[in-house]
């Protein structure tokens, strides 16, 4: 069944019966530690009158989670902090906070690891506005070379027509 008692999901069953569905979810959560989706989608099923599936929790290995790590740090490069926590919780089975708070740890060491030894900058700038600065700057510059383009188009014009 779902690893609750069958006093358990009666106790369910019985929020359920009395329309209180989030006092179900809840105590769904309170019981088995998952996180709210996987609540809410197991109290569902039960509302539907459906066997529920044991959560067995991923067994990882070191190999794994630097493999899961690598995943993270991709999608935080690629400026996907919301796909980097889904990922996370996908795979530890765990809530929101303790994710988001788990790939911000990972988003720290990537702006505050030892870059001395690298030849390229951290993926993650500690300036939130690092690469618009800098595309801001080529902006800034094209925009001067137009402008004096502009103005010496104009006074070839002007001293062009005084006879000069």
């Amino acid at each position: 069944m779902s690893g609750l008692s069958t006093e358990q999901e009666r106790q369910i069953r019985e929020l359920l019966a009395q329309s209180q569905k989030i006092a179900a979810v809840k105590l769904y959560r309170e019981l088995t530690g998952v996180g709210l989706k996987e609540a809410k989608d197991a109290v569902e099923i039960i509302e539907r009158g459906q066997p529920v599936r044991e959560a067995v929790p991923l067994q990882f290995d070191i190999q794994n989670s630097a493999l899961l790590e690598e995943q993270i740090k991709q999608l935080l490069v690629r400026r996907q902090k919301i796909q980097a926590v889904k990922l996370y919780r996908e795979v530890h089975n765990c809530g929101l906070k303790e994710a988001k708070d788990a790939v911000d740890g990972i988003e720290m060491q990537m702006r505050t690891g030892n870059y001395a030894n690298s030849s390229s900058p951290p993926a993650i700038s500690n300036d939130p506005f690092a690469e618009d600065s800098q595309r801001n700057s080529r902006f800034l510059a094209s925009l001067i070379a137009i402008v004096l383009l502009v103005i010496g188009g104009v006074a070839f014009f002007l001293f062009a027509g005084s006879g000069f």
